[in-house]
This record gives structure tokens, C-alpha cells and sequence, in this order.
């Protein structure tokens, strides 16, 4: 079970670190990274099966229209 993470420059989230027990509930107020979290997640599981480059493309974007990762 995975109980710590901690993300550093992804997106919003700069320095933060989560300790996670047996059920963890994510919550609190509009524009405080809680997507950008589970962002970070994704990112990292995609990079299990994909590029870099892939793995951020299909990562949930601001301005998904005008991402350019190359």
C-alpha cells in the first residue's frame, strides 16, 4: 500500500507531501489542486506503459486545446 507521496513542481503542487492510510478522502475548497493531485497520479501510472512525452500528453490540461508537448 502505497502511504506517502510527495509531488514537487507538477502543476500547482509545488511541495507537497500527503500521508495516506487504508481509506483517504480528498476534499476542500475550488482551486486548491485537488484534480491536480490526481493529475499527478495519472501521469505516473501512465508513464508504466508510456514515453515521458505520451504520459504528459494525456494528462488532463488547462488549455488542453493548446498544449504543445514535444
Amino acid at each position: 500500500m502505497i502511504t506517502r507521496i510527495k509531488i514537487t513542481g507538477f502543476k500547482s503542487l509545488m511541495n507537497t507531501e500527503l500521508y495516506l492510510g487504508p481509506f483517504t478522502c480528498i476534499a476542500g475548497a475550488n482551486a486548491i489542486g485537488k484534480s491536480n493531485f490526481f493529475d499527478a497520479l495519472a501521469f505516473l501510472s501512465n508513464l508504466a506503459d508510456k514515453t515521458v512525452v505520451e504520459a504528459a500528453r494525456s494528462i488532463r490540461s488547462e488549455n488542453q486545446k493548446h498544449s504543445n508537448i514535444e
